[in-house]
Order: structure tokens, then sequence, then C-alpha cells
């Protein structure tokens, strides 16, 4: 029941539409996962809808310079 409702969770978070398995038990598990997962999802688009910027990577490049020809 455990994988079923990770399976369902991860689904949910990707994205992916939903969609269980045929026994009863498992379909259960797995919806809850999906539920909660789609929940995760939809939070994580409003924290970062509200942002309105997209967060930029920044870096600084050395070179290094062998030593006499500086």
């Amino acid at each position: 029941m455990e994988i079923a409702y990770r399976l369902g969770y991860l689904e949910a978070v990707l994205g992916r539409p939903a969609r269980s398995p045929t026994h009863e038990v498992l379909a259960a598990s797995w919806e809850a996962g999906w539920q909660d997962g789609a929940e995760r999802r939809r939070n994580w688009q409003i924290q970062h809808a509200a942002l309105s910027t997209t967060p930029y990577l920044t870096a600084q490049l050395r070179r290094a310079v062998p030593e006499g020809q500086a």
C-alpha cells in the first residue's frame, strides 16, 4: 500500500493525469497519494507564481593564469 501511495504522490507532483490500480485497496492508497501530491504541486505553483520572476543562477568564472604570464 505504501508503494501505491508513493507512486500516486509522485505522479501527481510530476503533473501526470490521475489513474489508479484495479485492486480496490491499492487504488484507494494510490488515490490518496495522488491527491496529496496534487495539493503539493498546486501550492508550489502558487508560491512560485507569487514571485513573478524567474530566479537566476549566478556564477563567477575564474581563469588560472600560469606564473610569469600575468
